[in-house]
């Protein structure tokens, strides 16, 4: 995977350098064993240098989690840009936007199960502000220029959108968390529930419409 383009063009070759040997870590190994001892060494710059630029491990790790969630949300804006008005719909074009993009940056998946399943117990306050931001992006992608009308009377649009958001990331929760120590992370599993979910959206599709 090239790894640049995650970066800013203005970074200094060395920052780059340490940062896609952090991202290739991490991504592997997670926070808790990601060793910075290693990265530098993969990096091929001293272990001053990673101070220079980052003041410990856990700022290096957030500010590579930043720039993956970044690429992550402008990957499915582009996506999702000729979206279908139907809710449901949707959710099933943002669940393929997101397949898609893990198959294309594998490493952004790893890091992403790494940090959003593992859930690492030292920077887990700093993770639930970024999950938040993560949910209101899917909120806006899912309500903006929405046909609310084949919504049951009563049910608003905004906490159908949130009952989704949460009823799917449960899934993956569950499709994903028991395969997270294989080789893959559990990509095959996710693929496989993505692959589903037209058939859990229809299930839903007699409570949710009229």
């Amino acid at each position: 995977m090239q790894t640049i383009h995650l970066w800013s063009q203005d970074e200094e070759p060395n920052k780059v350098k340490l940062l896609n040997a952090a991202l290739l870590e991490f991504a592997e190994k997670g926070y808790t064993l990601g060793s910075t001892n290693q990265i530098v060494q993969n990096a091929g710059i001293s272990k001053g240098m990673l101070f220079h630029f980052f003041s410990n491990k856990k700022t290096l790790y957030l500010y590579i989690v930043d720039a993956c969630l970044d690429y992550f949300q402008t990957y499915l804006k582009g996506h999702m840009q000729m979206r279908s008005s139907d809710l449901l719909d949707r959710v099933a074009e943002l669940g393929m936007a997101r397949m898609k993009l893990f198959f294309e940056e594998p490493l952004i998946y790893r890091l992403a199960v790494e940090t959003f399943v593992r859930y690492p117990a030292e920077i887990r306050e700093e993770i639930a502000g970024r999950e938040q931001q993560v949910y209101a992006s899917y909120l806006t992608m899912l309500l903006e220029g929405l046909d609310s009308s084949v919504l049951r009377e009563g049910i608003s649009p905004a906490r159908a959108a949130d009952f989704l958001i949460t009823a799917v990331e449960a899934l993956i929760q569950k499709h994903v968390r028991p395969h997270v120590n294989q080789e893959d992370k559990g990509l095959d599993a996710l693929q496989q529930f993505f692959g589903e979910l037209s058939t859990y959206m229809d299930m839903v599709r007699y409570g949710l419409y009229r």
